[in-house]
């Protein structure tokens, strides 16, 4: 079964090859060497440019840096009466961590609020850590 169909294929992939010509080979091979069109370097000066933002007020026009955003890594160690213990530093509701606030605290989920863009985001606890060992 397995002769049968590979000589198939073998007869089928022949079959294929042989309706590409050597004249049709070559004028593909002509068109992928010749160089390509580039953009005009006039249309390319009013492109705009993806890392700054342009500020235009009364006259004045400010180039500002967008920023690279760095998603910092999040880990919860433990949680006693309240506070969670997170990333080695313990925090209470309502406090700062990353660019996000501590909105809700649970025996096995900490709820991480983010105000920019309105995102929350929910951390498990992580059990297997023996929290008392670190040195701080």
């Amino acid at each position: 079964m397995k002769r049968m169909i590979i000589g198939l294929w073998t007869l089928f992939s022949v079959a294929v090859a042989s309706s590409v010509s050597v004249e049709d080979i070559k004028m593909m091979v002509h068109k992928i060497r010749d160089q390509r069109k580039g953009i005009d370097m006039n249309q390319l000066e009013y492109t705009e440019n993806p890392f700054v933002s342009v500020q235009k007020d009364d006259n004045v026009t400010r180039v500002v840096f967008k920023p690279k955003r760095v998603e910092v890594q999040i880990s919860v160690d433990a949680v006693i009466n309240q506070k969670a213990r997170i990333n080695g530093q313990w925090y209470g509701i309502g406090e700062m961590i990353a660019d996000y606030n501590v909105s809700n605290i649970s025996q096995k989920v900490v709820t991480l609020y983010r105000v920019d863009n309105n995102s929350t985001k929910k951390i498990f606890v992580y059990k297997k850590k023996n929290i008392f060992d670190s040195k701080e």
